[in-house]
Parts: structure tokens; C-alpha cells; sequence
């Protein structure tokens, strides 16, 4: 019985991850199929479209026997350290095959990484061009042609790490079945396409549209759709309360980049915990706005109100009202604080009434 590696993202599991899922068992109808999988942020640092758990389930209904997590410190990489993590993995959960997607996959992977092994990669900082360009100028040097392509880069860096650990897995490449990995729309002519069009289609809401293309799409009906929106503010906070130093010492800061994000025209947010029925809150966040120059903005939350009811994933809805603007030549006395204060109070109300009227802000719940 035939033990077989895949290292996958699944972002979302769709049917050209079937289809390479069906050759597997087309070859070797009685293996084991083990994949190493990244979790809820992916090689480009992205966040999944869905978590690891509706992912990996998707993964085990349709023919996947084990799925095992690439660590997030060995996942959000570039492809060489990506793919160093994924064939580690397979490699030490005793796996003999590694099968994996390749634009080209006529492609000797492992002949390739022979021959590039020993490029210095200390010699491509010295070229006026990206990282990228010069690594890709070396390896057609080496091996007389580009390789350029997103998965025949990955597969030459499986290739690379398999090299590494002693050439403990054969190399499967598969052909892409009809999808490019970057395009950006639906073939109507097949069930198959690029995960970048699902999620496209996904986060539009039309999702009559991409049943055909995934084999779980139940699965994923109810589920909420994750994008780099819903990270932003925490993003920008970083950028904001950092300095340039802080910045430049993040993991894989290129030199310089921290100064240009420093220049960003950005804002500082800051959300006070505690009830908005407190004058205390609205009393400090006046103050706040009025010594930073700021606007307030009132936000309203509509969700669980406690920490177990997050656990069930119920729906959550913010909504955020029109800033309200300080003068800062304005005294912050009983008077002026009221006038701000039945301001606040005013979007509140209009907010939770565009949401749901009827929404309890007290727990309810028997205890």
C-alpha cells in the first residue's frame, strides 16, 4: 500500500483538487493520501477564504485520508520555505510519493534542482532588479529556460527540498486540468476552475455561479468569507502605533519598505471597551478626539454577548456611523459634552435600527 503526499492550501477545495485527488487513486487505487495543508493564512500571507477546519473537512469527504497543518511560521513564505515545510512534513509522516499540480509537467523537476542547488543567492541583491527576476535569470541560466509559471515554481522547490532531505519522495507532477492558477473568471465550458475565480465569485455574493466548480459547495453556503478587509484595521493600528524601527525588525520587512508605509496618510482608530451606556466612555472618548484631532465615530455591534457564544458562530454585524467632528478650540464642559454625547446617541439609534430594531444588548440567556 502505497503511502502519498499533498501539499495543498485548499483555498477553497474545489474540483481541480478532485480531479488530482481521482489520479492519485486512478494510479495507486489503495493508498493513503496525507496532506499537509496550510492553515487559516496561507503562502502569500493572505488569509483563507474559509478556516482550516471547513477546509480540511472538505479535504476528508472527498478522498483524503489525513490532513495534517503546515505550522503558520512554515506557511506565510516564500515558495522555497513553503515547500521546504510541506516536504518535511511528508517526509516524516513516512509518505513514498509527493503528487502535485504543474503548468508544465513534462518538467524533471528533481534534473532541475541538480542543477541549481548551489545558486548563490547572496549575488541577486547586487542586481538592479527584484529578488524574483534575478533568481528566475539564474535558474534559466542553469537549466535554459524559464520556469515562471506559480506551480512549476512551487514544483521546482519541492524538487529543491526533496534534494535537501535525501530524495525521500518520487515526484508526480500532474497537468492543470483546463484552469490557469491566476485566472480571474469562470470557464463555462468546463466544472473547473482557478481558485482565485471561485473566490472572486464568492465574495460577490452570486454564488448560483460556482456550484458546478466545487465538489462541497454546501459545505461553504453558510460559512463566512474571510479577505484581507477583515484584517485591515489591525493592520493599519500596527502601521500607526510602530515606529520605523519596530517596523524594519518584522520577519521578511524588505529594507526600506518600512519608510514608505510610514508615509501612508493614515488615521489613528481606537475602540474603547465597556458599554456604550456608560457616560464615562463617552466623556473619555470626547476628551480623546478633542486632544488628537480626530472624529468620533460611532460603531454599533450586534452579535453574541458572550465569549461562548462566539464559539457558535453565530452572525455578527458592525455598523459604523458618520464621524462626528470636534472643534478643538471647544471646552469640554457639562454643556458641550451633552450636545456630543446626544449626537453619539443619535446614530446609535439609527444604526441599530438599519440592523435589527429589535436586538437585546443585555443577555438574556438562562444562565
Amino acid at each position: 500500500m502505497k503511502i502519498i503526499g499533498i501539499i495543498a492550501e485548499y483555498n477553497p477545495f474545489h474540483n481541480g483538487h478532485l480531479y488530482q485527488i481521482e489520479k492519485v487513486k486512478e494510479i495507486y487505487p489503495e493508498s493513503i493520501i496525507i496532506v499537509a495543508m496550510s492553515g487559516n493564512f496561507l503562502q502569500r500571507g493572505e488569509p483563507a477564504i474559509v478556516d482550516k477546519w471547513v477546509r480540511a473537512r472538505q479535504a476528508l469527504l472527498n478522498g483524503v485520508d489525513v490532513v495534517v497543518e503546515i505550522p503558520i511560521a512554515g506557511c506565510v513564505q516564500p515558495a522555497d520555505r513553503f515547500a521546504e515545510n510541506g516536504v518535511r512534513i511528508l517526509s516524516n509522516m513516512g509518505c513514498e510519493e509527493l503528487f502535485f499540480g504543474a503548468e508544465h509537467a513534462e518538467y524533471d523537476f528533481m534534473t532541475y534542482a541538480q542543477l541549481v542547488q548551489n545558486l548563490d543567492s547572496t549575488e541577486f541583491s547586487k542586481k538592479n532588479i527584484s529578488y524574483a527576476e534575478a533568481f528566475q535569470e539564474a535558474v534559466a541560466a542553469k537549466i535554459g529556460h524559464n520556469i515562471d509559471s506559480p506551480n512549476d515554481v512551487l514544483g521546482l522547490a519541492y524538487a529543491k527540498a526533496n534534494l535537501k532531505f535525501g530524495k525521500k519522495l518520487k515526484l508526480n507532477p500532474i497537468s492543470r486540468n483546463v484552469a490557469g492558477y491566476h485566472d480571474k473568471s469562470l470557464s463555462p465550458d468546463s466544472n473547473i476552475a482557478s481558485a482565485t475565480a471561485i473566490r472572486k465569485v464568492l465574495f460577490s455574493k452570486d454564488h448560483n455561479l460556482v456550484d458546478k466548480y466545487l465538489p462541497s459547495y454546501q459545505d461553504l453556503r453558510d460559512e463566512k468569507y474571510v479577505s484581507w478587509d477583515d484584517f485591515w484595521p489591525f493592520l493599519r493600528y500596527k502601521l500607526i502605533s510602530s515606529d520605523i524601527d519596530e517596523l524594519a525588525n518584522i520577519y521578511g520587512m524588505a529594507e526600506g519598505i518600512q519608510y514608505r508605509m510610514k508615509k501612508k496618510d493614515l488615521s489613528l482608530i481606537m475602540f474603547p471597551s465597556g458599554t456604550r451606556h456608560s457616560q464615562k466612555l463617552k466623556g473619555g472618548a470626547i476628551l480623546i478626539a478633542k486632544l488628537s484631532g480626530v472624529p468620533i465615530v460611532p460603531a454599533v455591534y450586534q452579535g453574541p454577548l458572550t465569549f461562548k457564544g462566539l464559539l457558535t458562530r453565530k452572525k455578527t454585524t458592525v455598523a459604523f456611523g458618520d464621524p462626528i467632528y470636534l472643534d478643538r478650540k471647544m471646552k469640554i464642559n457639562d454643556k458641550n459634552q451633552k450636545i456630543i454625547i446626544e449626537k453619539m446617541e443619535q446614530q446609535f439609534n439609527s444604526l441599530d435600527k438599519s440592523i435589527n430594531p429589535d436586538f437585546k444588548y443585555i443577555d438574556v440567556s438562562k444562565k
